[in-house]
């Protein structure tokens, strides 16, 4: 069965790049807290506890706005998120830290309008979709529509399919937002 989480950007937090992700009932899953003062870009995955699952970092030196993802725990780095701005469909391609040069997954979609794939790239079967992210219409309910006259927030809808990492997916989907649509006014 599909997991069904909701990241609802805080209102009123630095530049809204906290996030708070709930299931489908409003039970808390995870939460993604940005590094107020801090060099660089930096972001914290948390579970529902608060406890650290991994860490988000904008390289400093990267052209693209590259970024590293790593455990919590140890620093390990888990992975490298690229974004390919100058290409006709812009995408993401992600580098698990696994030595190879060929990207384990891909995300596209319509990052203007905030509804975008995540597959994962298996060698024999091509592009298997994992997760589907959709921002809610301001128009879905009054309070959605208030919100978005109120505030920059934003909500999204993130859909996992079935043995998936909900942690790295939602870690993934969150970098969309700061690299599509925090970067481009979008």
């Amino acid at each position: 069965q599909q997991t069904i989480l909701v990241m609802k950007e805080q209102f009123g937090t630095h530049r809204n790049d906290n996030f708070t992700i709930t299931d489908g009932t409003g039970r808390p899953f995870f939460m993604l807290a940005a590094a107020t003062f801090s060099m660089g870009n930096k972001r914290q995955l948390l579970d529902c506890n608060k406890v650290p699952i991994c860490m988000m970092e904008q390289k400093m030196m990267s052209l693209h706005g590259s970024w590293i993802m790593s455990r919590a725990d140890n620093g390990m780095k888990v992975a490298e998120i690229k974004p390919a701005l100058a290409s006709l469909t812009p995408s993401i391609k992600v580098y698990l830290n696994d030595g190879d040069k060929e990207p384990d997954f891909l995300i596209q979609g319509d990052f203007r309008s905030k509804r975008f794939v995540i597959s994962q790239r298996t060698p024999g079967r091509g592009d298997v979709k994992i997760a589907s992210v959709q921002k809610e219409s301001k128009y879905a309910n009054s309070t959605a529509f208030l919100m978005s006259v109120m505030t920059d927030a934003q909500k999204y809808l993130l859909t996992i399919d079935p043995g998936v990492d909900a942690a790295f997916v939602t870690a993934l989907a969150t970098l969309c937002d700061e690299i599509f649509n925090d970067k481009q006014g979008a």
